[in-house]
């Protein structure tokens, strides 16, 4: 960590090469942050923690559905492609970690109830009978949603703009066309 004072009297922590803290000192002693400049992140992979017991089956499910395998090393890690530009997920096995109770993984589609017939045509309820899915439903805040669990518990979220206020706003989205 290097701390450097600007003309203003300003405070410079640099605390790593990309991180910087604009602080201002306040008295002797007190040195106060007043802006963090946020490090770069260079890449976003979701990990979906599975247990021995369910990662060939978690595996095996998202190559069902139709995610192309970037790379398996066989053993206790594998990559998909979502096949939206560079977005990509790992599915991992570990022996010591507790899978989440609490993760969902978001899909925006053009068409949730076409993500619902087509997983039903796949017949996964029949192949992966731990896997939970419900048919579209219209939320409060007025998205389509096909909710799916993952055979590691993993609610999946595969949703569109349906009320007309979230298909104006929605729609401006670079990522939505």
């Amino acid at each position: 960590m290097k701390l450097y004072c600007n003309e203003s009297g300003s405070l410079l922590i640099r605390a790593h090469r990309a991180a910087t803290i604009l602080c201002t000192l306040k008295g002797e002693d007190k040195v106060v942050p007043t802006k963090i400049r946020q490090p770069k992140i260079k890449d976003f992979r979701p990990f979906i923690i599975c247990t021995p017991d369910n990662y060939d089956a978690t595996k095996s499910f998202y190559s069902s559905l139709g995610f192309e395998t970037l790379w398996d090393d066989g053993n206790s890690a594998c990559e998909f492609a979502t096949g939206f530009g560079d977005q990509r997920f790992l599915v991992t096995l570990h022996d010591n970690i507790e899978p989440p109770q609490n993760a969902m993984l978001h899909f925006w589609v053009e068409d949730a109830q076409a993500w619902y017939d087509y997983m039903n045509v796949l017949k996964l309820k029949d192949h992966y009978p731990s896997i939970t899915m419900t048919a579209p439903v219209v939320t409060a805040w007025g998205w389509l949603i096909t909710y799916v669990v993952d055979p590691a518990g993993i609610k999946l979220h595969f949703a569109e703009p349906y009320s007309d206020s979230n298909k104006q706003f929605f729609g401006q989205a670079h990522w939505m066309k």
